[in-house]
């Protein structure tokens, strides 16, 4: 058994990225032998419509509370046997060969140096900032993240399980880990360190424009996503969503995301603000 899982992050209300992401993992990594594929979601099930290389473990929340996004997401680490998960998020779709060599090589790293907590991989989007100047190495390639860095930024990265537990919050959602974690991270000066894998892109995946797949909640609308998707013949209903500009999502303001919530949500948010701080 690989000492590593393959861990995607999502929720029911996203359910219509499941096929298309899984789709996508097994067109460009489903070569890979002994591969663990969790799903992490509240209540549904994922049910592939085609038949794939490797088998996608549902892990639901327990019980009838609705839970927080950490709290789900804790419990769903302490049922996963491997110690060490390549998190993503239902948006990341791959979409060229992965280099799981260099997956199994980044582990054995983490394995003969404790103090390491991630490998954040942002060879794609480094890369697709500016592609004229993109040097790729053709071997594995990282440095420490520095200082002011995102240490619990989330773009595809290999964390070594214990200490993502570790710095979790059980009432954080999923963007209050990122944002809030990191400051905590820097505040309180935790002892792990994050390494950053620029030069190579070893999880290849869309993204177009500084833009992921979706955004807003809505997918990105540009002939290159549409275009991948009908080319590799990926099942997608772009009606459940609708498509958005990224003209169109950078007008959106914090008052228009204000809007979204009541004012008891808004006054429980500003309390957890507080509590993340520690």
């Amino acid at each position: 058994m690989k000492k590593w899982a393959f861990l995607m992050s999502s929720c029911d209300n996203y359910e219509d990225l499941w096929e298309p992401f899984f789709e996508c993992l097994n067109i460009f990594g489903g070569h890979e032998k002994d591969l663990s594929v969790y799903l992490n979601t509240e209540r549904k099930q994922f049910i592939p419509k085609k038949e794939l290389n490797f088998e996608v473990k549902t892990l639901n929340q327990r019980g009838n509370k609705n839970l927080s996004w950490s709290r789900r997401f804790i419990d769903v680490l302490n049922r996963i046997p491997e110690d060490y998960v390549f998190l993503v998020l239902d948006d990341f779709f791959a979409c060229e060969t992965i280099r799981w060599d260099l997956f199994d090589e980044i582990v054995d790293i983490m394995e003969k140096d404790k103090s390491i907590a991630s490998f954040q991989m942002y060879g794609t989007r480094t890369r697709n900032r500016d592609i004229e100047n993109f040097v790729e190495s053709t071997e594995l390639s990282y440095k420490e993240l520095h200082k002011g860095g995102w240490k619990t930024h989330f773009v595809p990265t290999i964390w070594r399980k214990e200490v993502l537990l570790k710095w979790l919050r059980p009432w954080e959602s999923i963007w209050a880990f990122e944002g809030y974690g990191s400051d905590r991270a820097r505040r309180w000066k935790y002892p792990e360190k994050v390494m950053v894998v620029n030069t190579i892109p070893i999880y290849d995946y869309l993204w177009i424009k500084d833009c992921s797949a979706v955004i807003n909640s809505k997918w990105l609308n540009e002939p290159e996503l549409i275009e991948f998707m009908e080319k590799n013949e990926i099942n997608v209903d772009w009606s459940k969503r609708g498509k958005m500009t990224r003209e169109e999502y950078l007008t959106v303001t914090m008052k228009d995301v204000v809007k979204r919530y009541t004012f008891g949500q808004i006054i429980v948010k500003c309390f957890n603000r507080v509590r993340s701080f520690f």
